[in-house]
């Protein structure tokens, strides 16, 4: 299985090489994964206090927000309340309800590389890409219904996921707002970790996925993708068993 690979804001694909590079090397013991790096186009400085945690540049993203920015919210003022979607409303309101540009081409990109290069069957995200792929996703099943282009991703990978674009709109979407009609409907397999301040958003993006094809695992770190080599395994054989169900069909 063929893998897109989607780095997180302020990152590059070289960048996100390395970052993914023990889960890859565990993942390919067997010889059945393969991966494409693609990273954002728009060039990026990440803010100065932060600039440490994502290394040296260049930084690239794959949107911008016209209009208030979720992706310089202060993790530790995240809101916390009694369920993700309500965390995340609130956490959208106080980032003043941004609504991000150039998401159409960069769709329009992706899907143009899952058409050109069709042995790609699967996605890895991590945060904003993480994002990014579950947009993708959507954005699949609407051309499904709208245009009869039948989907290419058959699986998902989302470490330290955050909830999909409006394809259309732009807005951040949460699931018990936005209409049935984008549940995510591939296997995933959600990779977050309990101490990550901003879990609830990736427990949206889950609740917007099928419970019957969907799991979690739980590294029990920050927003980061794990390293250790025993987790790093671990996660390697989890997903193992995913992807062989869905050769196995």
């Amino acid at each position: 299985m063929k893998f897109l690979c989607l780095p997180g804001a302020y990152c590059s694909a070289k960048g996100f090489t390395a970052q993914l590079g023990p889960f890859i090397s565990s993942l390919q013991q067997n010889g059945e994964a393969n991966f494409k790096f693609v990273q954002g186009e728009i060039q990026v400085h990440p803010p100065e206090e932060h600039a440490a945690f994502f290394g040296p540049p260049p930084y690239y993203s794959f949107c911008q927000a016209g209009k208030g920015d979720l992706g310089k919210f202060n993790m530790s003022d995240f809101p916390r309340r009694e369920s993700p979607e309500v965390s995340m409303r609130e956490a959208i309101e106080l980032a003043d309800n941004p609504e991000y540009l150039h998401v159409a081409p960069v769709l329009d990109r992706l899907i143009k590389i899952l058409d050109e290069e069709k042995d790609i069957e699967a996605v890895i995200g991590y945060s904003e890409g993480a994002q990014i792929a579950a947009t993708l996703l959507i954005e699949e099943e609407r051309r499904r219904k709208e245009q009869g282009r039948e989907p290419r991703l058959k699986f998902a990978i989302l470490f330290s996921g955050w909830p999909p674009l409006d394809p259309i709109k732009g807005h951040i979407m949460v699931g018990d707002e936005d209409s049935d009609e984008y549940e995510i409907s591939i296997p995933t397999c959600h990779v977050i970790g309990a101490q990550d301040p901003f879990l609830d958003g990736s427990m949206v993006l889950y609740n917007m996925c099928d419970p019957d094809t969907s799991e979690i695992y739980d590294h029990g770190g920050g927003h980061m993708i794990p390293r250790v080599k025993k987790t790093v395994d671990d996660l390697a054989s989890f997903v193992r068993e995913q992807m062989d169900m869905i050769v196995a069909g």
